[in-house]
């Protein structure tokens, strides 16, 4: 068989690999801007970052110079900073846009005017708070606290449900231990509480426990979070000696998908992104990491390919995607918030975008003209 000539061959070769469609949209994470959120620099650590529900604007909360802080989206002005007795372990929305709330170590929940920064209300606690959520529809306001133990040795940690504005406590729940992160299903019909005691899901309807998903008892979960279509969790657990083991669930049977530790090093916050196809997480090492739910689902815990990997600086402390996942905020221990644009894989996203803005004008034109 005649060989090609090396030009014809590096043609060849160029066509079929600008022909791939992965080619010309590869998954990244790009940087927009980043903040100064704790005063104090290398010896601060912002804890949590989180966009309202419109994504127009970003809460953080600092875990040294105590500081909750509001920016603009857009262009990361700061529009106020407020400032607690105690460190700050998260902050969040209301989910209609009007209040943020932040938990700090001196067993206080402050409700903010998320417009002007005015403090609402305090909300006084027990013990320490660690983990904060608002639901997603209405006004429920969950926090969860750090555990103490009884003359007995019993240990308590509880989770307290209040209806907003008014800060009526309507229910009371012994998670075990401490309680880092809160999490509602999109529809609000569950509750997600992880911590020293394992994760644990809660019917919202009675406030009944729905699952108990246990590891070995020494590890208990940082982070851990819902899919959007509320039937998958993700968990990473970092107790004990071995440090960054994320696991994937089906949690209403508890069938364990996948455990994976690519790291070795303590992974602080995982997210998930909005359109259910992909897991961001971060923590003590210098990255952002990406992956997709097909490929880990598809491929032992060495195989598993890395979708995206973005140097962010610094240890990450929390990650929050916006609603449609077209942006991704993340909070570090150099006392920064950093904003990054998110770049999917979909080649189809401009023919999808072309379509929606045809349908939007076609609705425009027969209201018109009827």
């Amino acid at each position: 068989m005649k060989k090609l000539p090396i030009t014809v061959l590096l043609t060849i070769t160029a066509v079929q690999a600008f022909s791939q469609p992965y080619l010309d949209y590869q998954l990244r994470l790009e940087p927009v801007w980043s903040r100064v959120a704790d005063a104090l620099g290398e010896a601060g650590s912002v804890e949590s970052a989180e966009f309202s529900p419109d994504g127009k604007f970003i809460i953080s909360g600092t875990k040294y110079d105590n500081s909750v802080i509001m920016w603009r989206t857009s262009d990361g002005t700061e529009l106020w900073r407020k400032y607690t007795a105690q460190e700050i372990e998260r902050a969040g929305w209301s989910s209609d846009n009007q209040y943020v709330a932040a938990c700090s170590e001196d067993f206080l929940v402050t409700v903010y005017e998320a417009k002007s920064g005015k403090v609402i209300r305090e909300i006084r606690h027990t013990q320490g708070i660690d983990g904060l959520i608002w639901s997603n529809k209405g006004m429920l306001l969950v926090s969860g606290e750090e555990f103490v133990t009884d003359a007995e040795g019993n240990r308590s940690g509880w989770i307290r449900v209040f209806e907003m504005p008014e800060a009526k406590e309507i229910t009371k729940i012994n998670y075990g231990s401490t309680v880092n992160e809160l999490f509602f299903t999109h529809d609000d019909r569950y509750l997600l509480a992880a911590g020293h005691a394992g994760i644990k899901i809660y019917n919202t309807s009675d406030w009944s426990l729905a699952q108990d998903i246990q590891m070995d008892p020494h590890k208990g979960f940082t982070s851990a979070t819902f899919s959007p279509d509320g039937k998958y969790i993700i968990g990473a657990s970092n107790t004990g000696k071995v440090r960054g083991n994320l696991y994937l669930w089906e949690w209403k049977s508890g069938k364990l998908l996948r455990s994976f530790n690519h790291l070795g090093k303590k992974v602080e916050s995982v997210t998930w992104h909005p359109n259910g196809q992909y897991i961001s997480f971060a923590g003590h090492d210098p990255y952002i990491y990406t992956y997709r739910i097909s490929d880990i689902i598809a491929y032992k815990n060495d195989r598993i390919p890395v979708a995206s990997r973005v140097w962010a600086g610094d240890h990450a402390e929390y990650l929050d995607f916006n609603a449609d996942g077209s942006f991704l905020v993340s909070a570090h221990q150099n006392g920064l918030i950093k904003l990054w644009a998110w770049m999917g894989e979909d080649p189809a996203l401009n023919e999808k975008r072309h379509e929606k803005v045809k349908e939007i004008q076609k609705a425009y034109t027969e209201k018109e003209n009827n």
